[in-house]
């Protein structure tokens, strides 16, 4: 899943396909049981993606690898995930939820703010040699 949405989307990811499609099964394994994953499934083929782990300190939550699958957009997948990542983020006991969002990527930046996310104002760039910058928004829980 995570590879197709790299193919999809690569505008959107810190990372690329073509980094990650070779990657060991081991590093697969642990970086899907190092943070609370969701999975959306709609008549029986996925529809899209998130996790939620802790963000550098025990009270900070991030949000990362949100992505619904274009052929589901539009009706309610990435509410439902955000949603059950907002209440994962609370039980895990998080004050706060960051995000980054792609600049341009107008209608995940509407979806996080529709939940109540909002710019911190703090940027970055997507990822080494990509001179697209990306924005971090948060929530308080």
């Amino acid at each position: 899943m995570r590879l197709a949405a790299l193919k999809d989307a690569p505008y959107a990811f810190g990372s690329t396909w073509e980094h990650e499609k070779n990657r060991a099964e081991e590093e697969w394994r642990a970086s899907v049981v190092s943070r609370t994953r969701f999975v959306a499934e709609a008549d029986g083929q996925v529809a899209g993606m998130a996790s939620v782990g802790e963000a550098g300190d025990a009270h900070t939550g991030s949000l990362t690898s949100f992505w619904v699958h274009p052929r589901a957009r539009g009706k309610g997948v990435g509410d439902s995930l955000m949603l059950a990542s907002v209440e994962s983020a609370k039980e895990a006991g998080y004050d706060e939820l960051l995000l980054w969002v792609t600049e341009n990527n107008v209608h995940a930046e509407r979806l996080y703010e529709r939940h109540g996310f909002q710019r911190t104002g703090a940027t970055q760039q997507v990822r080494p040699g990509d001179d697209r910058l990306e924005f971090e928004m948060s929530l308080r829980l």
